[in-house]
Protein backbone atom coordinates (compact mmCIF):
# COMPACT_ATOMS: atom_id res chain seq x y z
CA UNK A 1 0.00 0.00 0.00
CA UNK A 2 1.70 3.17 -1.16
CA UNK A 3 -1.15 5.46 -0.10
CA UNK A 4 -1.77 6.27 3.55
CA UNK A 5 -4.35 4.12 5.31
CA UNK A 6 -6.72 6.12 7.51
CA UNK A 7 -8.89 4.51 10.21
CA UNK A 8 -11.60 6.73 11.63
CA UNK A 9 -15.11 6.83 13.00
CA UNK A 10 -17.77 6.88 10.29
CA UNK A 11 -19.92 9.99 10.00
CA UNK A 12 -23.22 10.52 8.16
CA UNK A 13 -21.42 12.06 5.16
CA UNK A 14 -19.74 8.66 4.57
CA UNK A 15 -23.09 7.04 3.71
CA UNK A 16 -22.80 6.91 -0.09
CA UNK A 17 -19.22 5.60 -0.07
CA UNK A 18 -20.09 3.04 2.61
CA UNK A 19 -23.00 1.73 0.55
CA UNK A 20 -20.70 1.46 -2.50
CA UNK A 21 -18.15 -0.45 -0.42
CA UNK A 22 -20.80 -2.82 0.98
CA UNK A 23 -22.07 -3.57 -2.53
CA UNK A 24 -18.53 -4.33 -3.75
CA UNK A 25 -17.60 -6.41 -0.71
CA UNK A 26 -20.82 -8.43 -0.77
CA UNK A 27 -19.83 -9.78 -4.20
CA UNK A 28 -16.23 -10.56 -3.22
CA UNK A 29 -16.75 -13.10 -0.46
CA UNK A 30 -19.07 -15.94 0.44
CA UNK A 31 -18.41 -15.12 4.12
CA UNK A 32 -20.53 -11.98 4.03
CA UNK A 33 -24.24 -12.26 4.71
CA UNK A 34 -26.35 -9.19 4.27
CA UNK A 35 -29.83 -8.04 3.64
CA UNK A 36 -30.46 -6.68 0.18
CA UNK A 37 -28.56 -3.48 -0.40
CA UNK A 38 -30.63 -2.58 -3.45
CA UNK A 39 -33.25 -0.71 -1.45
CA UNK A 40 -30.82 1.00 0.93
CA UNK A 41 -30.95 4.75 0.37
CA UNK A 42 -28.17 7.19 1.14
CA UNK A 43 -30.61 9.09 3.34
CA UNK A 44 -31.43 5.98 5.39
CA UNK A 45 -27.74 5.16 5.73
CA UNK A 46 -27.00 8.73 6.82
CA UNK A 47 -29.63 8.43 9.55
CA UNK A 48 -28.20 5.08 10.64
CA UNK A 49 -24.65 6.46 10.79
CA UNK A 50 -25.88 9.46 12.79
CA UNK A 51 -27.49 7.14 15.37
CA UNK A 52 -24.34 5.02 15.59
CA UNK A 53 -22.13 8.11 15.91
CA UNK A 54 -24.19 9.39 18.84
CA UNK A 55 -24.44 6.05 20.68
CA UNK A 56 -22.23 5.26 23.71
CA UNK A 57 -22.13 1.53 22.81
CA UNK A 58 -22.47 1.35 19.03
CA UNK A 59 -19.60 2.24 16.75
CA UNK A 60 -18.68 2.00 13.08
CA UNK A 61 -15.11 2.63 12.02
CA UNK A 62 -13.98 2.78 8.43
CA UNK A 63 -10.65 2.15 6.72
CA UNK A 64 -9.95 4.59 3.91
CA UNK A 65 -7.26 4.29 1.25
CA UNK A 66 -7.07 7.23 -1.11
CA UNK A 67 -10.69 8.29 -1.57
CA UNK A 68 -12.22 4.85 -1.09
CA UNK A 69 -13.55 2.96 1.89
CA UNK A 70 -11.74 -0.38 1.83
CA UNK A 71 -12.96 -1.82 5.14
CA UNK A 72 -15.11 -1.27 8.17
CA UNK A 73 -15.80 -2.67 11.59
CA UNK A 74 -19.00 -2.35 13.55
CA UNK A 75 -20.03 -2.79 17.16
CA UNK A 76 -23.77 -3.17 17.66
CA UNK A 77 -25.35 -3.22 21.11
CA UNK A 78 -26.85 -6.58 22.13
CA UNK A 79 -27.68 -5.73 25.75
CA UNK A 80 -26.56 -3.27 28.40
CA UNK A 81 -22.96 -4.54 28.52
CA UNK A 82 -22.52 -6.59 25.35
CA UNK A 83 -21.97 -5.63 21.73
CA UNK A 84 -21.62 -7.77 18.62
CA UNK A 85 -18.67 -7.19 16.31
CA UNK A 86 -18.56 -7.38 12.53
CA UNK A 87 -15.64 -6.62 10.24
CA UNK A 88 -15.26 -6.53 6.46
CA UNK A 89 -12.16 -5.75 4.40
CA UNK A 90 -11.93 -5.48 0.61
CA UNK A 91 -10.70 -8.85 -0.66
CA UNK A 92 -7.73 -7.40 -2.57
CA UNK A 93 -6.39 -6.12 0.76
CA UNK A 94 -6.84 -9.26 2.86
CA UNK A 95 -3.76 -10.29 4.88
CA UNK A 96 -2.22 -6.81 4.66
CA UNK A 97 -2.97 -5.63 8.21
CA UNK A 98 -6.15 -3.64 7.52
CA UNK A 99 -8.27 -5.99 9.65
CA UNK A 100 -5.82 -5.73 12.54
CA UNK A 101 -5.82 -1.94 12.44
CA UNK A 102 -9.61 -1.89 12.42
CA UNK A 103 -9.75 -4.43 15.24
CA UNK A 104 -7.31 -2.46 17.42
CA UNK A 105 -9.31 0.74 17.04
CA UNK A 106 -12.73 -0.82 17.64
CA UNK A 107 -11.49 -2.66 20.74
CA UNK A 108 -9.98 0.60 22.05
CA UNK A 109 -13.43 2.16 21.66
CA UNK A 110 -15.02 -0.80 23.47
CA UNK A 111 -12.63 -0.42 26.43
CA UNK A 112 -13.64 3.23 26.85
CA UNK A 113 -17.38 2.50 26.56
CA UNK A 114 -19.86 0.81 28.94
CA UNK A 115 -19.26 -2.45 27.04
CA UNK A 116 -17.72 -5.31 29.03
CA UNK A 117 -18.04 -8.09 26.42
CA UNK A 118 -17.77 -8.25 22.63
CA UNK A 119 -19.01 -11.29 20.76
CA UNK A 120 -19.09 -12.34 17.11
CA UNK A 121 -20.03 -15.20 14.83
CA UNK A 122 -17.58 -16.45 12.19
CA UNK A 123 -17.69 -19.22 9.60
CA UNK A 124 -15.57 -22.22 10.58
CA UNK A 125 -14.26 -22.30 6.98
CA UNK A 126 -12.78 -18.81 7.37
CA UNK A 127 -9.42 -19.50 9.05
CA UNK A 128 -8.00 -16.04 8.28
CA UNK A 129 -10.82 -14.35 10.20
CA UNK A 130 -10.58 -16.85 13.06
CA UNK A 131 -6.84 -16.18 13.28
CA UNK A 132 -7.46 -12.41 13.37
CA UNK A 133 -9.98 -12.78 16.20
CA UNK A 134 -7.77 -15.14 18.22
CA UNK A 135 -4.80 -12.79 17.72
CA UNK A 136 -6.86 -10.06 19.37
CA UNK A 137 -7.92 -12.18 22.34
CA UNK A 138 -11.22 -13.71 21.24
CA UNK A 139 -11.96 -17.24 22.39
CA UNK A 140 -14.51 -19.74 21.12
CA UNK A 141 -17.58 -19.91 23.35
CA UNK A 142 -19.58 -22.40 21.26
CA UNK A 143 -19.92 -24.04 17.85
CA UNK A 144 -22.86 -24.20 15.50
CA UNK A 145 -23.11 -26.33 12.36
CA UNK A 146 -21.16 -23.86 10.18
CA UNK A 147 -20.01 -21.13 12.58
CA UNK A 148 -18.16 -20.41 15.79
CA UNK A 149 -19.42 -18.03 18.45
CA UNK A 150 -16.44 -16.15 19.83
CA UNK A 151 -16.16 -13.59 22.62
CA UNK A 152 -13.74 -11.28 24.39
CA UNK A 153 -14.03 -9.42 27.67
CA UNK A 154 -12.92 -5.79 27.35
Amino acid sequence: MSEELVIREAIPDDAAKLIDFLKRASHESTFIEHESLDNLSVSDEMNSLDQIYNSPQDELMIAILGDDIIGFTRLEQVDEYTSELGIVVEKALWNQGVGSYLMEDILAFAKESPISKVNLEVYQKNPAAIHLYEKHGFTTRSKKAKTLIMEKMV
